[in-house]
């Protein structure tokens, strides 16, 4: 249980209290509108006769109801679903032919014999669409510009690949007309440096504009958990197996009910240890055989590759679904796929996923089994593909929090179930807890269904560049409401609701709100009597999921700007003064350059026209941004006074992406990338002279440039003896010399330099020397000579998200050590003095903090998720304790 029982006369009292829940009859027909569209989210309490005999034909006729206020001309079918006597049509919405990004409307009916009748509808269906559809965008730009503005996290040396699908749709005010682009990290560029981790993206980009709009990241991945070796249960079991001809004995299940004599096999393939990149692609990759053994007996390799584990949990997922109605995954009975024995660069792959079509598991070595050895991670991992092929959950934010916490919650009813695991045993509710070789359960679990979290107390307020917006770290407040109904009511009947919640009254981006209604309803139409219907109200609201959660959480920081919207913000300051870019609140309208003071104020529009303006800088006189038009045609660089005392003057076009900036004084520098080359260019331009490129010398990239007293300072790096090498250089305008600060010796090979930033006597810089994550924070003279660690590296050293300095303070965003997601492992910024000492605590901020700026002295304004959006947010020192 994750709260405490009550007193029966508590509970008799409650129960009173609760209008409706005694023996009064359900209430007439309501319908609950949805703001922003005229279509009703939920029609309740249905009971008209269906007119026509097959469903998908008397579900469109009923929405031609002038309630609806929708044509069901621009209604799809999707599938329907049928449990018992109650059958769903789901649909999904076309805008003039093109797909709209998560709308799905769906219709309930319930058999009588021959007669049929609707007795409910809702979702998500967008009245107010008037976007043209017709692109203006081609899909080679919307893969350069994919490529190019890919979020922070994925911008690893190599190039990934990038391809246009198709137009979408996306709900946004009147419409947004994207290109969807899938950029996959199989480089167009070899890559002699550390291996990258896995990158499968779903990037939108504005078809009209090509504005980059969001990155839902495709891998579901999990964190560390445990296994036991031969099964997740220690045991020996029966493996559904297929002998060849030759006599070899494959992983090949066709026992089940869902093989068709074509298709509808259980299939468990051995990677041999290649490396997961190869795995990233629909299906499985040529070259891939099933693992197979001479025998009938597959043996203790197999048990160490996770292949048993892989291929016995698969089965007793296809059986867990089965006994709720569903013919494998897909419902249609579709082959199982499973992938085991892959590995990161010839290291343990300590993580599975989903990838859409196919279960990827690695694991192994010194501290992890597989991670196909936990019955838990099987069914959660797999209940991902059962998502998929039904209400769709948008992997963002609450939406996706909802999908994780439907996965966890299944994940876990499959292995309780199968392996004869009381509800009642400390470990039920743990996900993964048998991972770990060397940990106790309770340490080694990535997440507890028991944790009784609440969501205005703890949710875990991320940004979207981390964890799609919290996707696995808040999961529990919604699953944890469900694994109480399971725990009072029992497995199946709680299984059964909140898979037909998920498959019959869930859309793709439902928020806990909306999830919490959908199992309410799911429970009415099971016909569930009032006091088991209070007790799943009772457990979402011990959860904290109920309207207007949000408005509790707290924060101990100055909001400058509530609710930035705009796809590329990063703040920068100078002074009191700040610059960032935002858009619209429904963020389709071109992104703006607002300024403003850290001691509060309404922000001023700097620049707000047609462009789509990004990546603002300032040096408290002067503000710099790129920009790119509906042409697009060309990127800008462009320059105001702070003040807005004259227009804004263009201070370079060029062809190139630009992807940072810097300003100071009459000096502007800027980095552009180069899709052609694959490399990253710096130059900088002094008053009317023209540009200087920093960075010219053949197969020399630039980043990251920082400005003072006329000098540019930037990451150089280059290829060299097969190792990619890097280190700041210091260019001097007035001189047209260079000096390259000499690299930080590196432990297994060059060390790794991020982001320099050039003070009044110092450049300061990162530096990871082993490729651990962890990195140094470095010190220099403008010459390059008396280097020295202001935070050495080493297995103390922090582990960055976000870097940069003042002539007094260096500021830095860590993430904190530890395994499992949660406040005390989110990033927080921590500042220390420029000549070292114990670092302080910025803010005691429940959230994440991301991309912040320094001001003057321990002055700093950074993006904090805590109140469930991204704020601008400001404190002028650190927290004396939290």
């Amino acid at each position: 249980m994750s709260w405490r029982p009550i007193t029966l006369i508590a509970a008799l009292c409650l129960t009173l209290s609760v209008p409706g829940v005694a023996a009064a009859d359900d209430p007439p027909p309501e319908v609950e509108q949805r703001a922003g569209t005229q279509a009703p989210a939920e029609v309740s309490g249905l009971s008209e006769p269906a007119r026509a005999a097959d469903p998908v034909a008397a579900a469109k006729a009923h929405l031609t109801d002038p309630r609806y206020h929708l044509d069901p001309a621009d209604l799809q079918p999707v599938r329907t679903v049928v449990d018992g006597q109650d059958e769903t049509v789901r649909f999904a919405q076309r805008h003039r032919g093109v797909p709209v990004f998560g709308a799905h409307y769906l219709v309930h009916l319930r058999k009588d014999g021959a007669q049929r009748e609707i007795v409910g509808a809702g979702g998500r269906f967008l009245t107010e669409l008037t976007v043209d559809t017709t692109p203006t965008v081609t899909k080679e730009t919307a893969e350069k510009i994919a490529i190019g503005l890919r979020p922070r996290g994925y911008t690893g040396r190599e190039r990934p690949a990038a391809t246009a699908r198709e137009l979408v749709v996306l709900p946004r005010g009147t419409g947004v007309l994207a290109w969807h682009v899938v950029l996959n990290s199989r480089s167009e560029r070899g890559s002699t440096g550390p291996a990258s981790p896995p990158m499968l993206l779903d990037t939108y980009v504005d078809a009209h504009s090509g504005r980059p709009l969001f990155t839902v990241d495709r891998l579901r991945r999990e964190g560390p958990v445990q296994g036991t070796g031969r099964t997740a249960h220690g045991s020996d079991v029966t493996l559904n197996a297929y002998e060849r001809a030759d006599g070899a004995v494959e992983l090949r299940d066709r026992a089940r009910p869902m093989w068709n004599g074509s298709t509808g096999e259980i299939l468990t393939y051995d990677a041999a240890g290649a490396d997961v990149q190869g795995f990233l692609e629909p299906g499985i990759p040529p070259g891939t055989e099933l693992a197979e053994s001479p025998s009938p007996v597959f043996g203790p390799e197999h048990t160490a590759t996770g292949a048993v584990d892989a291929h016995h949990g698969a089965g007793l997922v296809y059986e867990f679904y089965r006994g709720l109605g569903r013919d494998g995954l897909d419902g249609q009975g579709g082959t199982m796929l499973s992938v085991v024995n892959v590995t990161a660069g010839g290291q343990p792959f300590t993580n599975a996923f989903w990838d859409g079509t196919k279960m990827v598991y690695g694991g192994g070595g010194t501290d992890y089994h597989s991670f196909a050895a936990s019955l838990d991670v099987v069914g959660h991992e797999m209940t991902h593909g059962v998502i998929t092929h039904s209400a769709d959950l948008v992997y963002l934010g609450q939406s996706g929090a909802i999908n994780e916490g439907l996965a966890d919650y299944f994940g876990n009813a499959v292995q309780v179930d199968a392996l004869g695991i009381p509800m009642s045993d400390p470990d039920a509710s743990l996900l993964g807890e048998g991972l770990c070789k060397n940990l106790p359960p309770a340490e080694c679990a990535g997440r507890d269904l028991d944790d009784a979290r609440v969501a205005a107390e703890d949710y875990l307020g991320l940004t979207i560049a981390l964890d799609n917006g919290g996707v696995h770290v808040n999961s529990t407040i919604f699953s944890g409401a469900l694994w109480d109904v399971r725990e009072q009511l029992g497995g199946r009947r709680a299984d059964r609701l909140a898979y037909k919640a998920l498959t019959e009254y869930m859309t793709p981006l439902d928020d806990f709100v909306d999830g919490r209604r959908a199992v309410e309803s799911a429970a009415r139409a099971l016909g569930w009597p009032a006091r088991d219907r209070l007790t799943v109200a009772r457990a979402f609201d011990r959860h904290g999921i109920k309207p207007g959660w949000e408005r509790h959480l707290r924060t101990d920081s100055r909001l400058l700007i509530d609710g930035v919207t705009d796809f590329n913000a990063v703040p920068d300051v100078a002074g009191d003064r700040y610059v960032i870019s935002d858009s619209s609140p429904d963020a389709t309208a071109p992104s703006r350059i607002l300024t403003g003071r850290l001691r509060g104020g309404k922000p001023v529009v700097l620049a707000a026209d047609d462009r789509w303006n990004y990546y603002p800088k300032t040096d408290g006189a002067q503000v710099v941004w790129a920009s790119f038009d509906d042409a697009r045609t060309s990127f800008r660089v462009s320059a105001r006074p702070i003040d807005g005392s004259a227009p804004a003057r263009v201070v370079q076009d060029t062809p190139d992406v630009v992807t940072g900036l810097a300003v100071a004084g009459d000096v502007i520098a800027w980095e552009a990338f180069d899709p052609a080359s694959g490399e990253v260019e710096v130059w900088a331009k002094r008053g009317a002279a023209a540009p200087v490129r920093l960075s010219a010398e053949a197969g020399v990239s630039g980043y990251s440039p920082s400005i003072r007293g006329g000098k540019v300072a930037y990451t150089r790096e280059w290829e060299e003896g097969g190792f990619f090498h890097s280190t700041p250089a210091v260019y001097d305008l007035a001189t047209g010399t260079q000096v390259v600060v000499p690299e930080v010796p590196g432990t297994v090979g060059p060390s790794y330099t991020v982001m320099p930033i050039l003070l009044e006597r110092y450049v300061v810089w990162t530096a990871d020397t082993n490729f651990d994550g962890r990195f140094a924070v470095m010190r220099a003279a403008h010459d390059g000579t008396g280097s020295t660690a202001v935070v050495p590296d080493g297995p103390a050293a922090p582990t960055l998200n976000w870097f940069d300095a003042n002539d007094s303070t260096i500021s830095m965003g860590l993430w904190p050590d530890g395994d499992t997601l949660g406040n005390a492992t989110l990033p927080k910024v921590f500042q220390v003095p420029l000549t070292g000492g114990t670092p302080r605590r910025v803010s005691c901020n429940a959230g994440a903090q991301d991309y912040f700026s320094a001001g003057t002295g321990a002055r700093l304004a950074w993006l904090d998720g805590t109140d469930g959006n991204t704020d601008l947010v400001t404190r002028d020192r650190p927290v004396v304790r939290c």
